[in-house]
């Protein structure tokens, strides 16, 4: 059986970003802010297991508590949730710090953007359709105040 794990993607350059940098994901109760003992705190993404760190682009600047309190801290305090919306949140911030600051390429640096198609040339205006005023619309029947009901042969009623 063939083994389909992917090759780690490893980045030292990604990883030294976090030192100096404030703590993203700022556990309530538990960070202590400071930028003193910042580093990067891996997620657990597609490529975690068995001796197996998770990838490098999985991560989130935490300062050491943080890092402790995802790591094993965390269960039975906070629910699943709020643990994930700490942790997408924490992404998010990490990877615009690392864009703002350099270390990322802009998505617009790795993307060209589409190119615009060429709008259609007008009409001239004699070629134009006219558009009706109110005034000139067809008048239709009024409403009348019974229902109107139809005969089994499709006649009218009155």
């Amino acid at each position: 059986m063939e083994n389909f794990r992917l090759a780690p993607i490893r980045s030292p350059k990604y990883l030294d970003g976090a030192k100096g940098e404030t703590c993203k994901l700022r556990f309530v109760g538990v960070c202590h802010g400071g930028t003193e003992t910042t580093v990067a705190c891996h997620v657990h993404d597609v490529g975690f297991g068995m001796a197996r760190k998770a990838d490098d682009i999985a991560i989130i600047d935490g300062c050491f508590w943080c890092h402790a309190f995802l790591d094993h801290g965390w269960v039975g305090r906070i629910g699943r949730t709020v643990l994930l919306e700490h942790i997408i949140r924490g992404l998010q911030e990490t990877l615009r710090n690392r864009v703002e600051r350099g270390l990322v390429p802009k998505p617009s640096e790795l993307f060209k953007p589409r190119q615009k198609r060429a709008a259609k040339p007008l009409n001239a205006p004699e070629n134009r359709t006219t558009i009706h005023n109110k005034r000139s619309w067809p008048t239709g029947r009024s409403l009348q105040s019974r229902p109107l009901t139809r005969k089994i042969d499709g006649t009218r009623s009155s």
